[in-house]
């Protein structure tokens, strides 16, 4: 129901592997090791001689090394030389690397962004405006800014309802606000009491409005910084209608009654309170290999479970793997003692005679089974 109130203003080497010595008595070459792993084994001599008996080692003279390395310094030269303009002729010739490209999504979940942060921010302020703020406005926007009321209205909870990239990098955002306005069937003050300024006690209601803003984002990416995003609203907001509502709902794919003093309603109920009231530990509800936190702190201090409505039929004594999809409503205790309704969605698979939580499901279950048939499957297998 809408809520009454009464006008007012606001704004991270290895080890060598040890070579295994010849055996005694064996016969073949010498090991280079055989003086130890610490020395080299000292030379078998050529004759009976001793050391001083042996020739001194000769140095035989290369007379052609000196030219030789001239000459190939000389050629060495020569190649440096000459890749130097090979170099810039590749360079000038070679395909320039293509371009580092931003993930498309990643650039339009940016320029998103930037475009509902800028129409939002343009519905609140345009909302809110009185006559005193055009240069306020124009700064959000490029288009002229026209009249202003005398007296802003008082708005709450804005949010995006639509937005879609039309073309050229324009979008086009549709933004959902509760404005305060006077209920219907109310009279508004006349025409001179409002040029004197003068209040009257109005009924105010909160009415959901939906205003539409095509919002132009250009991206420039740049190698070092990212994208740089250039934001400009390119009309003042337009009033339109909002979302409709599906004309035929479809019927949800939970045909089976659950008693909540049932197996399979005790463990939902334990569960629940566990997660959102502190009440118990929660995993003791839940079926191996299945992670599900409390919240922290818990923001109720009891739960009650009113109705649970089941995708498959559920057995007092049911057997392993056996399972259900669980719409279940509960009445919800505040911290202030007040009471509000709540639904979830549950998987529950059946393990050795008891029914465990495998799950909170993001979303309902539609029912798609065509008139005049069953659906034989179970949630368990």
């Amino acid at each position: 129901m809408s809520s009454l109130l009464v006008r007012r203003r606001g704004k991270k080497a290895a080890k060598p592997a040890e070579l295994p010595g010849p055996a005694d008595g064996a016969t073949g070459t010498a090991s280079p090791w055989a003086g130890g792993p610490d020395r080299p084994a000292t030379p078998a001599s050529s004759g009976g001689g001793g050391a001083d008996d042996d020739p001194p080692p000769a140095v035989v003279e290369w007379s052609n090394g000196p030219a030789l390395a001239t000459k190939a310094w000389g050629v060495l030269l020569a190649l440096a030389l000459l890749a130097g303009p090979a170099a810039l002729v590749w360079t000038a010739l070679r395909p320039a690397p293509a371009p580092v490209a931003a993930a498309a999504g990643t650039a339009s979940t940016a320029q998103s962004a930037a475009a509902t942060e800028r129409a939002v921010e343009l519905v609140e302020t345009w909302l809110r405006a009185d006559s005193n703020d055009q240069q306020l406005i124009a700064s959000l926007t490029n288009a002229p800014v026209g009249t202003l009321p005398q007296e802003g209205l008082t708005i709450r909870d804005s949010s995006v309802a639509q937005v879609e990239e039309a073309e050229n990098d324009v979008w086009s955002v549709t933004v959902g606000v509760d404005v305060a306005e006077p209920a219907p069937g109310s009279t508004p003050p006349p025409a001179d009491a409002q040029a004197k300024g003068e209040q009257a006690e109005v009924p105010l209601v909160w009415v959901r409005r939906y205003f539409q803003v095509p919002v132009l984002v250009q991206r420039t990416d740049t190698r070092y910084s990212g994208p740089d995003l250039a934001v400009t609203a390119l009309a003042l907001p337009s009033p339109v209608p909002g979302p409709a509502a599906a004309a035929d709902p479809p019927d949800l794919g939970y045909s089976e009654t659950i008693s909540p003093t049932s197996p399979a309603g005790q463990s939902v109920a334990g569960f629940l309170a566990a997660m959102v009231a502190g009440d118990g530990e929660i995993t003791r509800y839940l079926r191996p290999g299945t992670s599900v936190s409390a919240v922290t702190p818990a923001p109720y201090t009891a739960v009650a479970v009113t109705g649970i409505k089941g995708s498959h039929e559920v057995t007092e004594n049911p057997a392993d793997g056996d399972g259900t999809h669980a719409l279940t409503t509960v009445e919800l205790t505040r911290l202030d003692g007040n009471k509000t309704t709540a639904q979830y969605v549950l998987t529950l698979v059946a393990r050795d005679g008891r029914w465990e939580v495998a799950g909170v499901e993001p979303a309902v279950r539609i029912d798609t089974t065509p008139t005049g048939t069953t659906d034989p499957g179970t949630a368990g297998e």
